[in-house]
């Protein structure tokens, strides 16, 4: 089987685990802040289901998946219903910003249980480094007398790949994503209604360039998690 195709599937996984930590840490949130609405709706899982995004979930990521080993993803939207809140306009903006947090905190996580395995199993240090190039699908690297725990070793560095990867994404100042929806509580009243309004422009502007952007914040951060692998 064509090794690109096996990664991508492998990859596809651990980005829908990805997503349905996202978005039920945002139920969650939502829900102990005092607004229900998306722990009644079964939100707070992390069964892929109950997140799924016909277009964010299977969609877009099917499109570029194959092509490239940063894929972008994303969930149905996480009911909110501000009235709850004790303080609406903080408790909101708390609710948004806990989604990219969870993915920095499980990428934390990830790190942390590599790091273990790096000095518990034998033959970990060179699975990581054989991880990491096949992560970003170089399938050149050498594969022979990897670990029997070398699947799980490539699932948690796809864990800190994705995660970082759409923590910056979702942190980016667009109205349909986390960033932007923290940033429109800043804005006057009009100005937050025309911010509203060139969503689509913003979402299509961002689609051509957007990426770059992200790659500005996302690489260095990746740096900085593979140099702990490799200290710690």
């Amino acid at each position: 089987m064509d090794m690109n195709l096996v990664l991508a599937v492998f990859e596809f996984v651990v980005l829908l685990l990805a997503i349905s930590v996202h978005d039920a840490a945002q139920a969650w949130v939502a829900w102990r802040m005092g607004d229900p609405t998306g722990r009644m709706m079964g939100r707070i899982s992390l069964n892929p289901a109950k997140h799924f995004d016909l277009l964010g979930t299977l969609i877009w990521p099917a499109i570029f998946i194959y092509q490239s080993p940063l894929v972008l993803g994303w969930g149905k939207p996480v009911p909110i219903t501000n009235r709850n809140f004790r303080k609406p306009s903080r408790d909101e903006m708390i609710v948004y910003l806990s989604g990219p947090l969870a993915h920095l905190a499980a990428a934390v996580v990830c790190l942390v249980l590599l790091i273990v395995l790096k000095h518990f199993t034998a033959g970990a240090t060179y699975a990581l480094v054989v991880a990491s190039h096949l992560a970003m699908r170089d399938a050149t690297v050498p594969t022979i007398d990897l670990p029997q725990l070398f699947p799980v070793i490539l699932f948690l560095y796809y864990g800190i790949l994705l995660n970082l990867l759409l923590f910056v994404f979702n942190l980016v100042p667009l109205p349909a994503l986390d960033g932007g929806k923290v940033l429109r509580h800043f804005l006057p009243y009009n100005a937050a209604q025309t911010f509203d309004r060139m969503g689509l422009y913003l979402m299509l502007g961002f689609m051509l360039i957007g990426f770059r952007i992200i790659m500005i914040f996302f690489v260095p951060l990746l740096t900085i998690f593979d140099a702990l692998l490799r200290a710690l």
